[in-house]
């Protein structure tokens, strides 16, 4: 069935696609403002003004529209693949993380890199779940993307220790009538198929002083793995007393009930929306709405190896399943924003930004691997064996597509930016500003069993999470000499939060007490169990830069600044409160055993310093009384040089910037026998290089080539996380590049 919105982004983009070619021929006719040759000078707003990218003193990779265009992307991760510097970590659409400078984001719950649609962050400090992907806009009709390295605490606050990201969409035209569109037609190889996808725009003029904008897509993309689904009863129950059975030694050769091709398939549709209210020269308001919703049939799972019991390749390239469950996952956004500029004084400015958005993902999976294992496949005590599994017949559950398992995040934020700033040409420049954060998130799971048995409900968990934040921040700066112009800023921020964990089932400390016993019942079924967390902190984030402007082409900076991230909570440890008996971790009979066997071994075998160790878990750093580990705040200390640099009659220009940084007590994520959280680790040093040369050819050629490099190490060693003195940050690349 497609739904309504569906129905109204596909015609919007069919009716806007159609529309726009006689438009876009009339508007290739007009002269280019640039003069033959030369390089057209892009006006950007990264210091919250504006200015042209060359004269801004900060180290920036700037798209335009024609440059998106031209190079074909179609959304942020693709662009994202030719920013130096710039890494990502994805499992499907709008499950990715960001990271720059080698700042990993493995820990913690907010993103590294801080993601601006506008002046709207979409980059969310929710619950471990949802608070580091970011959801992925559609790049038609945007007028360019500004990509800032390097922390951005004192303008854009936490979650820009790495960089800021920031995609800013054309604005509605005032007395001009305007439409574009495009069509394309791809294909994926490699056990792939067609991909189609239609953008379209009109610009809708009202009078003299109003005009409205409207944006559609539709995107359809062919899916490039296969799914297995094996037969009923085909796949054989080991005996495995002593450790955890993984998966069946005959689990890659047992006979399959069906195969899927292209099972993860996709289609993103979305719609925009932006009004333009111009009634005099002192006075702008301008509300956005905007409408995204991503659906993949399957997750880009692909089975390339066995388990530590049964290491065997299998045959096939694909994703096995043990039900015909599609595993599909969905996520819907929306935001609406009203932002009014309004000239006080012809040098003074008065902004407000108030956004609201939420974004609601659901992802169902087939989770009997994981619960048959974590019960004790093959063992007295197994209680989903593989042997008595309906292979084909799929699990039954509460949710609308009936999996195993089904995790459900929904967030809501409400924003508000006010700041008041000085215009025109003076040598003293300032700003200052409000910012107000409203985070309500929640996060929900349901993990049952498909068979009829004594255990119903194997985990529900219903997590809700609220953060608020304040800040304020300023900048001035101030050209006291012609051509060198000194600047400083700062910003104070203070944050709370507070989370509530409940757990239903048998792999909650209730029900858990009932597997270590030997003897499932259903007493953990219904009990819930209640933890709760909260916190909060308070700081300062300044920022200091020279600027030497040495003529019109040349620029030499240095900056100084400081980033942040804001703490948090991780997931409680399951069974915390329900110490295993010496004679169980004698001879564990499933995974749940050893898991709180290892837990217990671990805390005892982890030094806090020399000569000590920790024995129980009160004694563990920031884990409260009801076993929920928490970790600080972490910063990085930016120590930067760079030049900006035009020539060639300004046909060329060549950027490279320098930089050391001081990574202080680091989120990071770490495993104790099973059970993963976050710590704050040994601090860490960064530096690289970031490079950037463009010119235009003449004859419509050009060519454009950007390069990064990254070394990162730890200072010491953090027995907690295992990373010893010397180890390099994980995940992080030491050169990345495009041409």
């Amino acid at each position: 069935m497609v739904h309504k919105n569906q129905v109204l982004a596909i015609a919007a983009a069919a009716i806007l696609g159609s529309a726009g070619v006689a438009a876009t021929f009339a508007a290739d006719a007009q002269p280019s403002p640039a003069a033959p040759n030369q390089l057209a000078e892009v006006v950007v707003t990264a210091t919250k003004r504006k200015t042209f990218a060359q004269d801004t003193p900060i180290s920036m990779t700037v798209l335009t529209a024609t440059n998106i265009s031209d190079r074909g992307l179609a959304d942020f991760n693709t662009l994202a693949q030719g920013i130096p510097g710039l890494s990502m970590r994805t499992s499907g659409p709008n499950e990715t993380e960001y990271e720059m400078r080698g700042l990993n984001s493995s820990g913690g719950n907010t993103s590294m890199v801080g993601v601006y649609l506008d002046d709207i962050a979409l980059s969310a400090p929710a619950s471990e779940q949802l608070g580091k992907v970011i959801i992925d806009p559609n790049l038609y009709d945007l007028q360019r993307v500004e990509v800032l390295h390097g922390p951005q605490g004192t303008l854009y606050g936490s979650s820009s220790m790495g960089g800021t990201v920031r995609l800013i969409p054309a604005s509605p035209e005032l007395g001009n009538f305007d439409a574009s569109g495009e069509t394309t037609v791809s294909n994926t190889g490699s056990g792939g198929g067609i991909n189609f996808a239609q953008n379209g725009m009109v610009n809708l003029p009202y009078g003299s002083t109003a005009a409205l904008r409207l944006v559609g897509s539709h995107t359809t993309t062919s899916g490039w793995l296969n799914r297995y689904v094996l037969a009923d009863g085909s796949v054989q129950s080991d005996t495995c007393p002593s450790t955890p059975c993984y998966r069946p030694s005959n689990f890659y050769t047992a006979p399959l009930l069906s195969t899927t091709s292209n099972a993860n398939s996709s289609t993103d549709d979305s719609f925009r929306a932006i009004l333009l209210y111009q009634p005099n020269d002192q006075l702008k308001i301008t509300p956005m709405l905007i409408w995204q919703q991503d659906t993949a049939n399957a997750p880009n799972a692909v089975d390339v190896n066995g388990s530590p019991t049964n290491p065997s390749m299998p045959a096939q390239k694909g994703h096995y399943e043990i039900y015909q469950s599609s595993e599909p996952q969905t996520d819907r956004f929306t935001l609406g924003s009203l932002k009014v500029e309004y000239a006080v004084t012809p040098d003074i400015a008065l902004t407000s930004i108030t956004g609201l958005w939420s974004n609601h993902a659901l992802v169902s999976q087939d989770g009997t691997e994981e619960n048959a294992s974590s019960a004790g496949l093959g063992s007295a005590t197994q209680a989903f064996p593989y042997d008595t599994s309906a292979g084909g017949v799929g699990p039954t559950g509460p949710g609308p597509f009936g999996p195993g398992v089904e995790e459900r995040d929904y967030t809501r934020q409400v924003s508000e930016e006010l700041r008041l700033a000085s215009t025109g040409n003076s040598p003293l420049q300032w700003l200052a500003g409000y910012y107000y954060q409203d985070l309500n998130s929640e996060w929900d799971m349901w993990s049952v069993n498909p068979q009829a048995g004594p255990i119903a409900n194997v985990y529900v968990d219903y997590q809700p999470q609220t953060i608020l934040q304040n800040a304020l921040f300023g900048n001035i700066s101030w050209e006291f000499m012609h051509g060198l112009t000194a600047s400083v800023g700062v910003r104070w921020y203070h944050y709370s939060y507070a989370q509530t964990n409940t757990e239903w089932g048998d792999f909650t400390p209730i029900g858990f007490a009932n597997l270590l016993s030997g003897a499932p019942t259903v007493a953990g079924n219904n009990a819930p169990f209640t933890t709760t967390a909260s916190g909060g902190a308070n700081g300062t984030n300044p920022r200091f830069n020279l600027t030497w402007q040495i003529d019109r082409n040349h620029m030499v900076y240095g900056t100084v600044a400081k980033g942040f991230r804001l703490g948090g909570t991780s997931q409680p440890f399951v069974g915390y409160n329900y110490p295993v008996t010496p004679a169980i971790c004698a001879a564990p009979t499933s995974l749940v055993q050893i898991q709180q066997c290892g837990l217990q071994a671990k805390l005892s075998a982890t030094p806090t310093q020399p000569g000590t160790t920790y024995t129980t878990l009160a004694n563990f750093p920031n884990v409260n009384s009801q076993g929920v580990p928490q970790f600080n705040p972490d910063s990085v200390w930016d120590y930067e040089i760079g030049t900006k640099n035009e020539f060639w009659h300004q046909r060329a220009l060549f950027n490279l910037t320098g930089y050391f940084e001081r990574w202080i007590d680091p989120q990071v994520s770490t495993n104790i026998a099973g059970f993963g959280f976050t710590v704050n680790g040994g601090n860490a040093n960064i530096y690289g290089l970031e490079a950037e040369f463009r010119a235009d050819l003449g004859d419509g050629f050009g060519f454009t080539t950007n390069w990064g490099y990254t070394h990162s190490k730890f200072l010491t060693n953090s027995a907690i996380v295992g990373i010893p003195q010397g180890y390099s940050v994980p995940d992080t690349p030491k050169v990345t590049g495009s041409a």
